[in-house]
């Protein structure tokens, strides 16, 4: 075993060889899937010191800095951890750059490090840094204003597929005809393809038990961290998760998830922070806007993963098939996460969010800012016209100029087609596989 670390001058350095972290590294088995976080995080580290690469645990954060990076301290390794905690400021000079501080949350005091580094010199590409938590306040508070963050999340289709395309949402907030996708694909498709998760481990996975017996594991591995949960009670922290599954793709005040479980809001509001902070849950915030009223506040409440989240229900294919509510809820996750990491590749930067009142609701609202807003309907069936699309129709209406475009996505085999002939801010119906056609 190659030691990855060896002492000189009283400081450590890298070892010529370095140990490949994973095999779809340089030099490994398996070639670089490209990901839609390539160009952003080549252009962050041409104009920053420093580039925070963020995500949850496994979803390929090190393989895609491995790709730039020509120094790696991994502080997973517990020799590594050892060498950079003992001296941090020492152990990262002379490094080739960029560096690559992989785990940081192992060895937090490693971004204090850093931050001397950049307050000496301002110079861009000098280090990527990758972690599978969220930092705290106190955590964070070395580099904010000094370093850039890129959120990772786990594959979505159209990388899977390797697309080169415009987003969906790009074409919408352009105002450009939206592509067929595969036609060929029905609803069981669709749950299929929701249920291969976009985490490399298990969407190369053939066999579906083992594939949700790794998801589970990853719910299970989080639910245990002891660095993560702390004095919390890891029972009730699991019933928090299970609820939180339940109503993926609801919108769900937390007093009410509290409820179910048997806890205090101080503690669901801890809960609901470290689900976050783990990058278990990616919830849509609730959008509002000047010329919109009694709007609801609560977030859609949405696990990162479609697999991850049928995993947390205990439920396969044929379940989900014959439920209504769970393809519904599995669905509206997956295009979540479809769009979740679409505006990666969008030239258009847009929030995700929803929109509900007693009265209408929209699915998803991305807010594009001055480009305007585009609005998303989903549909687990064959069916996507006019009925499905009354409340785009309404919501154009609300918004008027602001309104850039919006889709209802159903499960059908018909190519995508507007709704009506309006010259600005088009609504489609299309097939989910417009999501990565």
């Amino acid at each position: 075993m190659v030691d990855p670390m060896r002492r000189v001058d009283d400081g450590y350095r890298l070892a010529e060889e370095l140990p490949v972290l994973t095999s779809a590294a340089p030099g490994g088995s398996e070639p670089y899937i490209p990901r839609l976080v390539d160009s952003h995080l080549e252009g962050a580290l041409a104009r920053s010191g420093a580039v925070e690469l963020r995500g949850p645990r496994g979803v390929g954060k090190t393989t895609t800095a491995l790709q730039v990076a020509r120094t790696v301290f991994a502080c997973q390794d517990p020799d590594t951890a050892a060498a950079v905690r003992q001296d941090p400021r020492s152990v990262l000079l002379g490094q080739r750059t960029p560096v690559l501080i992989d785990e940081w949350q192992e060895v937090p005091e490693v971004l204090w490090a850093v931050k001397e580094h950049l307050d000496t010199s301002n110079a861009p590409g000098r280090f990527i840094i990758t972690g599978s938590v969220r930092a705290q306040d106190r955590e964070q508070s070395p580099l904010t204003g000094r370093a850039e963050a890129i959120d990772l999340f786990p594959f979505s289709e159209a990388e899977r597929r390797r697309v080169a395309a415009a987003p969906l949402a790009e074409r919408l907030f352009g105002d450009v005809d939206l592509d067929a996708g595969d036609l060929d694909l029905g609803t069981n498709d669709y749950i299929k393809i929701a249920l291969q998760s976009g985490y490399p481990n298990t969407m190369r996975e053939a066999d579906p038990a083992a594939r949700a017996a790794r998801l589970r594991s990853r719910i299970d591995g989080t639910v245990n961290v002891d660095s993560l949960v702390g004095r919390h009670d890891r029972s009730k922290l699991a019933d928090f998760v299970s609820a939180y599954a339940l109503h993926s793709g609801g919108v769900v005040p937390l007093q009410r998830l509290c409820d179910d479980v048997g806890i205090s809001p101080n503690t669901g509001r801890a809960y609901e922070a470290l689900l976050e902070r783990a990058y278990l849950t990616a919830d849509a915030p609730s959008f509002h806007h000047n010329r919109l009223s009694h709007l609801r506040r609560s977030p859609k409440r949405l696990l990162v993963d479609a697999g991850l989240l049928a995993a947390a229900w205990g439920v396969g294919a044929e379940a989900i098939a014959r439920s209504a509510d769970l393809r519904g809820r599995l669905l509206e996750t997956f295009v979540a996460a479809q769009l979740r990491a679409a505006a990666l590749a969008s030239e258009v930067r847009y929030r995700l969010g929803h929109l509900c009142r007693n009265d209408r609701d929209v699915d998803f609202v991305l807010d594009g800012g001055v480009h305007g807003v585009v609005a998303v309907e989903v549909k687990a069936g064959i069916h996507g016209g006019r009925k499905e699309a009354r409340h785009l129709f309404w919501l154009r209406e609300q918004l008027g100029d602001a309104f850039a475009g919006g889709v209802v996505l159903h499960t059908g085999r018909r190519p995508p087609q507007p709704l009506d002939d309006a010259p600005k801010g088009r609504i489609w119906s299309a097939p989910v596989s417009a999501l990565w056609a």
